[in-house]
């Protein structure tokens, strides 16, 4: 009853399967393991002094283990952290280039200087079209002055990962409440590049695919984008130029990639309903508000609420009444690291605030964009802005859907005659 009565007492076949076993088993299985090893303990009736022993020996192994592996999995991501913060507050400041605009500026600096006041944030504003230009130019010249971009993924796939000025993201992350999928919509941290590394995506909208005015229009008379070849609508809708970067280029894309319209629609729709394009998000909801146009395509949801909070008769249309549903979009919601940064430490510290509870809630709220956390408020924003669960959005910002707009382009401009 030695050895073999050992073995049976553990359920093993051996004590080289014993430490197998604690090491298939965290910390957190562990008072399962032993209350079912203190069973088969006491279904032994006769246990000799070799067999209590090896019992205790075999416990003590076993918490010996646990402990050792408690001690190995302590999060050290606290030292790192302390020395990343160390280093950034002797470097003095975090450059970051990022969306134009007095709100976002706010959101982007001011949050993360009261968290972090050693560190002053040099911050620019600028559309992607004036920024890649720019940093590209710099660093042609020898100068490396910038740590961060906030933006447009466009930008930074078509430029800045092309130009090959990134860094990989994924390395900077310090934070556990950063790192954790669990945190983050869809059970994991987005990235817009193929290689999932360079392009973080923090934000994600539901694109609106039309507004309509209420007084004017019925918005039950639209379920499929295949309802605007209407002869009703013919020389009734303004939409944003698809010539040109934003929404109306986005929405040309979608169409594209889209099972049941593609090329069919996109000919149909531009060639047969007289439709007028603008520039200006604004003009075209105003527009469709005094009744010049019925349906504006791929409208501004920011211009649509300052309109309608004015008493405007201005209706989004969401993306779940029509049924080839639409796109995400991530607007200005992405960063980049960039490559021999002046600043790198505090532009890592910059980088895992920005990604935190605290600095998405500051950026939702100035942008009025949809964070990917979990645990951010959504109560200030539109609710035709937030995924649904169970409904089909096209990522239209990933990379697949970016490298087809000139593909894109080539057909518009033919259709268009432009």
């Amino acid at each position: 009853m030695s050895i073999i009565r050992l073995q049976e007492l553990f359920g093993l076949g051996s004590t080289l399967k014993v430490a197998k076993l604690t090491e298939r088993h965290s910390l957190t299985g562990r008072p399962r393991m032993v209350e079912d090893w203190f069973k088969r303990f006491k279904s032994f009736k006769l246990l000799n002094g070799f067999n209590v022993l090896s019992f205790f020996c075999g416990l003590l192994i076993f918490f010996c283990h646990c402990s050792l592996s408690f001690a190995q999995s302590t999060p050290d991501w606290k030292a790192e952290w302390e020395k990343v913060q160390a280093t950034a507050k002797k470097e003095g400041k975090v450059v970051v280039w990022g969306p134009p605009g007095a709100e976002a500026r706010k959101a982007l600096s001011e949050g993360f200087q009261k968290s972090f006041p050693a560190i002053e944030v040099e911050y620019t504003g600028a559309s992607g079209s004036k920024v890649a230009p720019r940093l590209i130019a710099e660093r042609r010249s020898g100068q490396y002055l910038v740590d961060i971009h906030i933006g447009g993924t466009t930008t930074m796939l078509e430029s800045l990962l092309d130009s090959r000025v990134l860094d990989p993201i994924p390395p900077a992350l310090i934070l556990p409440e950063v790192i954790d999928p669990r945190r983050w919509w869809q059970g994991r941290l987005d990235f817009s590049d193929r290689e999932g590394k360079y392009n973080l995506v923090f934000s994600t909208n539901v694109k609106t695919p039309v507004a309509i005015n209420p007084q004017l229009t019925k918005k039950d008379l639209l379920r499929s984008y295949w309802d605007l070849l209407s002869p009703q609508w013919s020389g009734k809708i303004a939409m944003r130029d698809p010539l040109t970067a934003g929404p109306g280029l986005a929405t040309a894309t979608f169409w594209y990639a889209q099972s049941g319209l593609a090329k069919e629609f996109i000919h149909k729709f531009f060639t047969q309903q007289k439709v007028v394009f603008s520039r200006d998000d604004r003009q075209m909801l105003e527009w469709v508000a005094r009744g010049e146009y019925l349906i504006a395509v791929a409208p501004s949801e920011l211009q649509a609420t300052g309109l309608r909070s004015k008493g405007l008769p201005i209706e989004l249309v969401r993306a779940e009444q029509l049924k080839e549903s639409s796109y995400l979009t991530a607007g200005f919601g992405s960063v980049v690291l960039i490559n021999r940064a002046p600043h790198s430490q505090a532009s890592r510290v910059y980088l895992n605030w920005l990604l935190s509870r605290e600095g998405q809630t500051e950026w939702s709220r100035s942008s009025g964009y949809v964070s990917r956390r979990l645990d951010v408020a959504r109560d200030h924003l539109d609710p035709a802005l937030i995924p649904q669960e169970g409904v089909s959005y096209q990522p239209n910002y990933k990379e697949e859907y970016v490298r087809l707009r000139e593909e894109i382009l080539l057909l518009l401009e033919g259709v268009l005659k432009r």
